[in-house]
C-alpha cells in the first residue's frame, strides 16, 4: 500500500500510528497523505531581516501527543483512565465486535471498576420447616403432612381431625380452594400456634329435648333440640343459613366452633335449635 502511493513503510507508519503492516483491517481507512510538516519533525523558520538593524527569528514546533500509558498496541481512542488490559486472542468475542484486532489491547477495568470476577450472590433462606413446600405456606406453621398416595385435602382433615378444611387451604393457599394443587410428596401445614395438638375427646351427651346424638363437642347448650351432622364442605354461616339462624346464635349454642368457625368438625353433631 506504501508503495503505490509513493511512500516509504516508515513514512506510512508515522502517519497511522499503532498500526501493525502485517494486520491491516480490510474496510479500515489509512492516512496516506499528510498535510505540513510530517509526524514527530520540527520546523523552524528562518530569520527574516527588515529594513531596520534588528532581525527576529521565530520557531514553530510541531509535537506529537503522548499516547496514555499502557501496553501497546492498543486501538485510537481507548480511555485515558484504564487501569486494566486484556490481549484479544483467538476466538474472543465482545458483542457487536466488527472493530476487535487480534493481538491488540483493549480496556477491561477503569478507576472504580471491581475488581472481584463476580458480585457477590446472595440468597434468602426459606422458613423453617421440612421440604418440599409449595409457595406461599403459612409461616406460623408448627406441624406437617407429607402427601402420599390417595391423599386428598379433605382426607387429610379427617385424618387429623383439629382442624377445618377451610383452615387447611388458608395454610396451604397453592392447593387452590378445590384441592387441585395437591402434590404427592410434598408437604402441608397441618397445625400453626394455637391448633388443637391431640384429636379432641367426643361426647355421648345427649340434649334434654332431643333424641341422642353421638358425637358432639363439648360445651353445646344443654337446651338445644335440633341437631345436625357436620358433612364435608360445611362451614358455619352455611350451617346457620340453612336452618335460618343467625350465626351469633350458632356459635352461643356450639362455643367449641369457636368465633372464627376454626373448630366446626366433619362427622360431629351440632346443634341447630334452642328452645
Amino acid at each position: 500500500m506504501a508503495v503505490s502511493w509513493g511512500l516509504t513503510q516508515a513514512q506510512f507508519i508515522s502517519y497511522n500510528p499503532g498500526v501493525v503492516c502485517t494486520a491491516l483491517v480490510v474496510g479500515k481507512e489509512y492516512c496516506v497523505e499528510w498535510m505540513g510538516a510530517a509526524p514527530g519533525t520540527t520546523t523552524t523558520t528562518k530569520p527574516v531581516t527588515t529594513s531596520s538593524t534588528t532581525s527576529t527569528s521565530k520557531i514553530v514546533t510541531t509535537t506529537t501527543s503522548t499516547a496514555p500509558s499502557g501496553p501497546s498496541p492498543t486501538q485510537d481512542g481507548i480511555v485515558g483512565d484504564c487501569q486494566k488490559f486484556h490481549l484479544a486472542a483467538s476466538g474472543d468475542t465482545c458483542g457487536d465486535c466488527s472493530g476487535l484486532w487480534l493481538g491488540y489491547y483493549y480496556c477491561v477495568a477503569v478507576t472504580g471498576t471491581p475488581t472481584s470476577t463476580s458480585p457477590a450472590v446472595t440468597t434468602t433462606a426459606a422458613p423453617a420447616g421440612p421440604s418440599p413446600t409449595q409457595d406461599g405456606i403459612v409461616a406460623d406453621c408448627k406441624k406437617y403432612h407429607i402427601a402420599v398416595s390417595g391423599d386428598t385435602c379433605q382426607k387429610i382433615v379427617d385424618t387429623y381431625k383439629t382442624f377445618s378444611l377451610t383452615q387447611f387451604y388458608s395454610w396451604n393457599p397453592a392447593v387452590g380452594t378445590d384441592c387441585s394443587g395437591l402434590w404427592l410428596g410434598y408437604n402441608y401445614c397441618i397445625a400453626i400456634t394455637g391448633t388443637p395438638t391431640t384429636i379432641p375427646p367426643t361426647t355421648t351427651s345427649t340434649a334434654p329435648a332431643g333424641p341422642t346424638v353421638s358425637p358432639t363437642q363439648e360445651g353445646v347448650s344443654s337446651k338445644c333440640n335440633k341437631w345436625y351432622l357436620v358433612a364435608s364442605g360445611d362451614y358455619c354461616q352455611k350451617i346457620a343459613d340453612q336452618f335460618s339462624i343467625t350465626l351469633s346464635n350458632f356459635y352461643s349454642w356450639n362455643p367449641a366452633v369457636g368465633t372464627t368457625c376454626g373448630g366446626l368438625w366433619l362427622g360431629y353433631y351440632v346443634c341447630v335449635g334452642s328452645s
